[in-house]
């Protein structure tokens, strides 16, 4: 038997046990499951803020672990492989995959990882063969777990078109989004200032910034520090909370960019005039594309990314409340609270594999 946390409702989850799973296709691959990170995803659904998921899916996607079964057509994989997990799942053949975007595959109701297919919060997921990825053995379960989050940032980034190293830059939040974001910048060549009004957070998060990031708890007031006025342009900025559109837009510089990843349920009042007049880019961006998943896995085993002392916390499946709660979200006490400890990724451990 298995265990499973399970999406009921709004601040309403439920650990279910169930059989093993079993192989249903022929590539399909069964994973039991090492850890799964806590994303503002999973935070988002259990609260309400991003209303997405199927009562009764298992939560959770950025996942690693150690294959168990394969299906009758897998040959890419054997029992024991050591294997990171992509969640996102794409047909290949909608038009959505066909124009060149196939993280908005047409067909992902239903196959979405901790949304509409049952996720990773749990001991055992099903994967198809061509949505894994060998490990190598030096790297480790807990660092494999953040290779779809950044997969994710290496799709923002792209999406930037980043030209000029010598542009002003901001990143706005230092959760595990902001810090991956301010690591992939690094290595294009940026060196964007960091904002984070949270002093858990920078707390945490100082001893593992890129070197030389300035850091703030204030947009404006980097803006002076870094430029000389609150009034300063800035030519791209990576918002991962969603709460400082306006701002950053009113000081987009000509040709300026402002990257949104953050799932919120928020709305924010843009000059049209301006986008057009200042040649300005208001960007969305989700998921993983154009090869991001294993771009991410190779700077993970080389190094170039520190993921591991982005991991602040470790917590046993049986603690997942408290796991939750350390991000702020009190799901005992149907409630978003502040941080109770510094932080940045947390991590659930399902199993003792290694």
């Amino acid at each position: 038997m298995m265990q499973a946390l399970k999406y009921v409702k709004t601040w309403q989850v439920e650990v279910i046990e169930s059989a093993d799973l079993v192989c249903l296709e022929a590539d399909d691959v069964v994973v039991d499951i090492a850890v799964c990170g806590i994303c503002g995803t999973d935070v988002g659904i259990i609260s309400g803020a991003y209303p997405v998921a199927v009562p009764g899916t298992t939560l959770g996607h950025e996942t690693s672990g150690v294959v168990r079964r394969i299906g009758r057509g897998v040959s890419r994989f054997q029992v024991g492989d050591r294997v990171v997990v992509n969640p996102t799942y794409a047909c290949g053949e909608c038009r959505m995959c066909q124009t060149g975007n196939p993280n908005h595959c047409e067909q992902k109701m239903g196959t979405e990882a901790g949304v509409s297919y049952d996720g990773a919060f749990a001991h055992q997921y099903r994967a198809r063969e061509g949505f894994l990825r060998k490990l190598d053995d030096h790297v480790s379960m807990e660092a494999a777990s953040l290779t779809e989050p950044l997969s994710c940032t290496i799709t923002g980034v792209d999406k930037l078109a980043i030209t000029h190293t010598n542009i002003r830059a901001a990143v706005v939040g230092a959760g595990p989004m902001g810090m991956l974001y301010l690591w992939v910048l690094h290595h294009r060549g940026l060196k964007p200032f960091l904002v984070e009004n949270n002093p858990g957070r920078r707390e945490f998060v100082r001893a593992h910034l890129p070197p030389s990031t300035p850091m703030y708890e204030d947009f404006e007031q980097a803006l002076e520090q870094e430029y000389g006025s609150k009034q300063s342009n800035i030519d791209l900025c990576v918002d991962t909370t969603g709460q400082l559109t306006e701002l950053v837009f009113s000081r987009l510089a000509p040709g300026g960019k402002l990257l949104n990843v953050a799932l919120k349920d928020k709305q924010a009042r843009l000059d049209v005039l301006r986008i057009a007049d200042k040649s300005l880019s208001v960007i969305g961006s989700i998921d993983s594309l154009n090869n991001s998943f294993e771009r991410a896995y190779a700077m993970i085993r080389d190094g170039a990314v520190p993921v591991a002392g982005l991991i602040s916390h470790v917590f046993d499946f049986s603690d997942y409340q408290q796991a939750f709660k350390t991000v702020g979200c009190d799901i005992a006490n149907q409630a978003m609270v502040p941080f109770s400890t510094p932080n940045c990724k947390v991590l659930v451990r399902l199993a003792d594999i290694h």
